[in-house]
């Protein structure tokens, strides 16, 4: 499939290419303003907890310890620490495949070839491209399932205690990353009970002491829903899951965001070589084999039988991807020497410059051209989240913010603002946006009926102490929304003034537009609503 040449090139060339995508890609995540999630995450960092209500807190203190230390809150310290997990998967990953071509006896220089190539997926294919510029939940995630796969094939093999207490901290933290790192109790369960190699380690106390160690990791996320209702629980297990029948259109989605997220190449070979993974140990007994097949296998049909009954995230099958992502290098290589068909061959470099090409598409298109985003284009499904003037919320937000921080500072300075000042928005996208980007990064409250995400402002909230205060209200939408959204403030303040346009004008021509409203007076009430508003 590669060229030949000798290990050292395979070698050097990956260490130039993690470094020169490193420097292009911390040039694009700093050109970007922050999408309403990844604000809301680096308010989880202003406010560090054990837990929170969406998700385990570990992205709030890799962002907390990221913007501690380049000294700022800026999109580049705040989405830095997905860029560097994603580089750090990528060479996980080399190193992963890498070494099941060696052990399995391939040359010195074909097995530098796989792990050369599994690190080029691990850094090009879409989904993982996106999470390498887009601080979430799930870059944390994607590095500790790959160190969990590494030194779980290591610790079965091997038995060193190293490998066995690295394990049970890395499937601690990857619970503490995001809940779909339960996955990884089926996958790895599995892998000990079906291979009897395997199953002697439950005579004795490595594997015992692994999992007390990833308890151990993540027990205090556990004190924290314990002393919440049990918040993060209800909502991943209770809240999120909706069912409702839909035919086969979910599933069409699912199988149209997963070709697209891994590109249409690789999602086939990935399919067949979940296929081969398992057939390989069945007949030669490659453990690794059995484990990369399982780590694919095991949450991509969790989430292909859901589809027939929800919508499926795209993000959300990601970590299966990774199993593919290390075994079909080494998997091309072996068969590569039992001369393959050149068909075969030419589908796969196919499928590889495909996503390559599908990735250096998604680079460029972020910044499409303005008048194209403008164009009324939405997709039925979800006409609120996938439409082309979603792409116009990447402008405006720094000018927002220091509009409110003007009127912020004006009101701070009237006489009857001696009380102080809040800022509030109907969305947690809104409010953790405008946090963000007022030029001293003020504290923002959620004024809104109960939704799906962003409840953690719900812990944070304490209405009844800014009793008599003044508030600035915040929102993105039109002005007929606007008044009514006025009508409700009245309830709870002195006198509500008239909406002030903060409109966006990018060349010379108005984009989009937000509304500030000012209110006097607060009677410390927490706000109710009748029905919950749509929307982030």
């Amino acid at each position: 499939m590669l060229p030949a040449r000798n290990a050292r090139f395979y070698r050097y060339t990956f260490a130039t290419l993690v470094a020169l995508v490193f420097v292009y890609r911390a040039w694009f995540m700093s050109a970007l303003p922050l999408s309403g999630d990844e604000a809301y995450h680096w308010e989880w960092s202003r406010r560090p907890a054990a837990g929170y209500y969406d998700h385990p807190g570990l992205t709030a203190y890799l962002i907390r310890l990221s913007t501690a230390l380049l000294g700022r809150s800026t999109e580049f310290s705040v989405r830095l620490p997905a860029l560097l997990c994603l580089l750090l998967s990528t060479v996980v990953a080399y190193a992963f495949s890498r070494r099941i071509a060696r052990e399995r006896g391939l040359s010195a220089t074909a097995a530098e070839r796989a792990g050369f190539l599994a690190g080029v997926l691990l850094l090009f294919v879409p989904v993982f491209a996106v999470f390498s510029v887009y601080m979430s939940t799930d870059p944390p995630l994607l590095l500790f399932w790959t160190v969990t796969l590494y030194l779980a094939d290591r610790a079965v093999k091997d038995g060193a205690w190293r490998d066995w207490l690295g394990l049970g901290v890395a499937v601690g933290l990857a619970m503490l990353s995001k809940f779909l790192a339960f996955f990884l109790v089926p996958v790895l369960g599995l892998f000990v009970l079906i291979c009897p190699e395997n199953r002697r380690w439950f005579r004795r106390p490595q594997g015992y002491v692994a999992a007390g160690l990833a308890l151990l990791t993540f027990s205090p996320f556990l004190w924290w829903n314990a002393t919440h209702g049990w918040a993060t629980f209800v909502f991943n297990f209770m809240t999120r899951q909706k069912y409702e029948p839909a035919g086969l259109r979910y599933l069409a989605e699912f199988a149209v965001t997963e070709t697209v997220a891994f590109s249409p190449g690789l999602l086939l070979f990935g399919l067949y070589g979940a296929f081969r993974a398992l057939r390989e140990y069945r007949r030669e007994g490659g453990r690794s084999a059995l484990l990369l097949g399982l780590a694919f296998a095991v949450p991509f049909t969790y989430f292909l039988l859901q589809s027939f009954t929800r919508r499926i995230g795209a993000h959300w099958p990601t970590v299966a991807k990774i199993g593919m992502l290390v075994y079909l290098p080494y998997d091309w290589e072996r068969t590569a020497a039992d001369g393959p068909r050149r068909t075969v061959q030419r589908l796969k470099r196919w499928s590889v410059g495909l996503c390559v090409a599908l990735t250096a598409l998604l680079h460029v298109g972020v910044f499409v051209p303005l008048r194209l985003a403008q164009r009324p284009w939405f997709y039925s499904g979800m006409p609120d989240r996938i439409n082309t003037r979603v792409l116009l919320e990447f402008f405006g937000w720094d000018l927002l913010g220091a509009r409110v921080q003007a009127v912020y500072d004006q009101m701070l300075q009237a006489q009857r603002a001696r009380r102080g000042v809040f800022v509030i928005c109907p969305r947690y996208g809104v409010a953790a946006a405008v946090a963000f980007y007022t030029p001293r990064q003020l504290r923002t409250h959620l004024w809104a009926p109960r939704r799906t995400h962003g409840e953690n402002y719900r812990f944070w909230d304490d209405y009844a102490s800014m009793k008599g205060q003044d508030a600035i209200f915040v929102t993105k939408k039109g002005l007929a929304r606007v008044e009514s959204q006025r009508a409700h403030l009245r309830g709870y303040f002195d006198t509500v003034a008239d909406p002030e346009p903060v409109p966006v004008v990018v060349g010379g021509r108005e984009v989009r537009r937000f509304h500030l409203v000012r209110c006097r007076g607060f009677n410390g009430q927490v706000p109710q609503f009748r029905a919950p508003e749509q929307g982030r």
